[in-house]
Formats: structure tokens, sequence, C-alpha cells
């Protein structure tokens, strides 16, 4: 299991995409939240075009329609604007006046619920690898709080006392953000 930067004091930021259908790379919507010594610094929501169908069970879980998503370009075309959203915000994110005396280039801690489907996805979007590594809340969950019976997103954030409007990338990536934050906190190095 990996382990948990317990001495992480630099921002978390958290991602979240929604996916049109099973196909890898049917990215409709993602989410980016920056969070900084247990605050929301900033954060996006872009909803994207999938360039594939969209399955009814899909739209039944986050609400995204094709409707919704015609004419937006797919994620690959606004990846470098999202990623310039992410510079902007981690730095402002460790700007002076939020925390006095430290380094302006500390790196920030990538963040995804399962990492490992968000990766897939996102990389298969871009046609491209990711240009960081994205660590996993469930584990960092499973780490911090064992005594949960469940690590999904909805259970941990409801243990955490976190507002969640499940499926909606938006709030996926600050509930894993502070998901992270929380389990830092807590201490629980692997």
């Amino acid at each position: 299991m990996p382990r948990i930067a317990a001495e992480h004091r630099g921002p978390i930021v958290g991602l979240d995409v929604e996916t049109a259908c099973s196909e890898h790379g049917a990215v409709c919507a993602i989410g980016v939240a920056v969070v900084h010594l247990g605050r929301v610094a900033d954060e996006a929501h872009w909803l994207v075009d999938p360039e594939t169908r969209f399955d009814p069970r899909f739209i039944g879980i986050h609400g995204i329609t094709p409707a919704m998503v015609r004419g937006r370009p797919p994620l690959r075309v606004i990846w470098k604007d999202l990623l310039a959203f992410i510079d902007q915000a981690v730095a402002g994110a460790v700007d002076p006046p939020l925390i006095a005396g430290a380094a302006p280039t500390v790196e920030p801690m990538f963040v995804a619920h399962n990492a490992q489907f968000d990766k897939r996805q996102v990389e298969a979007a871009i046609e491209g690898t990711l240009p960081f590594r994205l660590s996993c809340t469930v584990a960092m969950s499973r780490r911090a709080f064992p005594r949960l019976a469940r690590h999904n997103l909805a259970t941990v954030a409801a243990h955490l006392k976190i507002p969640l409007q499940h499926h909606d990338a938006l709030s996926d990536a600050r509930a894993c953000a502070l998901i992270a934050h929380h389990a830092i906190r807590a201490g629980k190095p692997g």
C-alpha cells in the first residue's frame, strides 16, 4: 500500500472525471480543486466533448447529456489550459501571505479517488501521459481511517463531514483533495 506523505505541507490538487460510457478516454467532465492548509484555494470544472456515444446508464449516474457538451472541445484540446489553471492555482495557494516563510516552490500532491481509473481515462482522452504522479485517496483513506467499513468516496467524505454532490466532477475533486488533507493530518504514514 502506498505511503502517505505525512510531512507534505504543499497544495493538494484533487482531480476527478466523469465519463460518457465505458470506453477508455470518454471523458465528458473534469473537475480540479486545489486545497492548501485545509481550505479550497481555487477550483474549476470543464464540460468536454468525449467524441463518442453516451450510455444512458452513465447519464443516469452523473446527469451529463450529449446536448450539454455539444460544441465543446474535447479534453485534449483544453488540456494545456487546464494545466495552466493548475499551475496558477498552485502558485496562488502558496503565495507568501498564505504561508509565511514557506519556500515558493512547494511541490503539489495530485490525488484522485481510485486514481488508476482517472489516470487511464485522462491519458486516453489527451492521447499522452500525465505530467505528474497521481496518488490514490482510496489507499490513503484505508491507511488513515482503517476502521471505516468502506472507503468509497461517499463513505469517506461523510465520515470526514465533507459536503459531496457525488458524481459531479468538481465536488468529487474537492472531496478528494480534502480527504488527502485529512489523511495527511491523521499522520498515518506507511
